[in-house]
């Protein structure tokens, strides 16, 4: 009897030590080792990013009845996402005698200066600086190329109506418009040191460095010119 209660005792006493050693891992400790990797991912960003930016971020919530089994390795975290910004899954794993791996969201958001509108801006409306300003906004889902500089956007045309108080991005932006349909333009024709001006009409729109046909006023020939400067094109002898 006292030979079996010993056994008895020393088998618990097993499975106790069993347990510390090896106990499971919680929601907390996860949720440590991904803030950890976030420090480090933060760090990466900024110097990416510059310094004139403000990186914030938040773990998703993690089921507290969460128990993973304990790892005896410290655990591996990376990112398993295409973006560096926004949403991203961090993988928190461990790769020694019994493997495991779990992925957790994290939500992080990134504030820059960029460009945005002052007032609405309307379609064709050339922009300029009165009606722009500079305002952190996060650029973690933003879709499309934001402006950091004012001096990108001015003297664009407005493709589309800009609403006010919104980031200017390319998709809404093209170069300005420097010939018209049915405007007389100049064609310049050079080879070598010889230049010839010859005065015709477009007979399509035409914005910098865009092809358009233009018809020669004195031969009526169409010719295909590049537009060069407003009422100016160029002709390839």
């Amino acid at each position: 009897m006292i030979v079996r209660s010993f056994f008895i005792i020393f088998s618990a006493l097993i499975c106790l030590f069993n347990s510390m050693a090896y106990g499971d891992i919680g929601a907390d400790d996860i949720k440590a080792r991904v803030n950890v990797f976030m420090d480090d991912h933060i760090a990466l960003l900024a110097e990416d990013y510059g310094d004139n930016v403000r990186i914030e971020y938040s773990i998703n919530n993690l089921d507290s009845r969460l128990a993973m089994k304990d790892c005896p390795d410290e655990l591996e975290t990376e990112l398993k996402s295409r973006n560096n910004i926004g949403r991203v899954n961090i993988r928190v794993s461990c790769n020694e005698q019994n493997p495991w791996s779990l992925y957790v969201p994290v939500e992080v958001d990134l504030y820059r200066p960029i460009v945005t509108t002052l007032i609405p801006v309307a379609k064709g409306e050339i922009i300029s600086r009165s009606v722009l300003e500079m305002r952190e906004m996060d650029i973690s889902r933003l879709n499309g190329t934001y402006f950091t500089q004012m001096d990108d956007v001015t003297g664009m045309q407005a493709k589309r109506p800009l609403r006010a108080d919104k980031p200017v991005t390319a998709n809404y932006l093209e170069p300005p418009l420097l010939i018209r349909k049915g405007e007389q333009v100049q064609m310049t024709a050079r080879s070598g040191g010889l230049v010839v001006k010859i005065a015709g009409v477009a007979l399509t729109d035409g914005h910098k460095g865009e092809q358009i046909s233009v018809r020669n006023n004195q031969s009526k020939r169409v010719v295909e010119a590049r537009v060069s400067g407003p009422g100016q094109v160029a002709i390839q002898l």
